[in-house]
């Protein structure tokens, strides 16, 4: 089986700007389909490709949350540049964790937290998380399970401080979100392994914005970009992103 290629997009539309951003160990692919349907629908929206990610396991080790964090900003000065004045931000993951922070500290029109553990995990977690990420990786390239697991045992030393970054990033925004006001809209599978469920209504709750609301997927996984529900959360996204006051309504 061929590995499809990632990479960041742009799909031009109107002056309303949209920055999606993917999850830890994921890429682009995971919130294009979201992009393609707001796009279609009027929006211009950029998705940036992390340093390591869309890449080998053994490339991702290597880098750090706060080098993703540089593509989210980059993104975000993208649209700008292009001459979006307005620009919503929307994530999975722990794109959600980078989407809230991008609301702190940068005028956004709106926020969009899909999934986001922001309550913190444990290095064991995360940790499994890469782990499964590798196998799935190397079985696509046809590579025995002995073999993936001699080659996870010298990866997984290599991943400590990357995991300890993300770890890091978790931290810090779960202690900022209170500073966040803008219009927020918080999504939550239902059957999101990866994320502790009391994140999504700590995270609600946390929210200063005057406008903010909380839908639940309850059949959806983590990646609810791509789960059986994703056409409900397109249409709520868009919902969503119709009801503020844009400049140019």
């Amino acid at each position: 089986m061929k590995l499809v290629s990632a990479k960041p997009f742009t799909f031009e539309g109107g002056k309303r700007a949209v920055l999606l951003l993917h999850g830890f160990t994921g890429n682009t692919i995971d919130v294009r389909e979201l992009g393609r349907y707001l796009n279609e629908r009027g929006y211009t929206c950029h998705g940036p490709l992390y340093e390591g990610h869309g890449d080998t396991p053994e490339m991702l080790v290597t880098t750090r949350a706060e080098q993703w964090w540089e593509y989210v900003v980059e993104g975000y000065r993208f649209l700008q540049k292009q001459g979006h004045e307005e620009i919503a931000v929307v994530g999975l993951s722990l794109g959600g964790v980078f989407a809230l922070k991008t609301a702190y500290t940068f005028p956004v029109k709106a926020l969009v937290s899909m999934c986001a553990p922001v309550k913190p995990k444990s290095a064991e977690d995360l940790g499994r998380h890469v782990s499964l990420f590798t196998q799935r990786y190397k079985k696509i390239l046809g590579i025995s399970a002995e073999q993936i697991e001699e080659e996870w045992t010298s990866l997984r030393g290599q991943s400590i401080q990357m995991v300890e970054s993300v770890q890091a990033v978790i931290e810090e925004v779960g202690d900022q979100i209170q500073e966040i006001t803008c219009p927020a809209l918080v999504v939550q599978s239902g059957k999101d392994h990866p994320v502790n469920l009391e994140s999504a209504d700590l995270l609600y709750n946390r929210i200063s914005s005057e406008q903010k609301s909380l839908i639940w997927y309850e059949n959806s996984p983590h990646l609810v970009t791509r789960g059986p529900e994703k056409e409900k959360l397109h249409e709520d996204v868009y919902r969503f992103l119709e009801e503020l006051d844009w400049e140019d309504a």
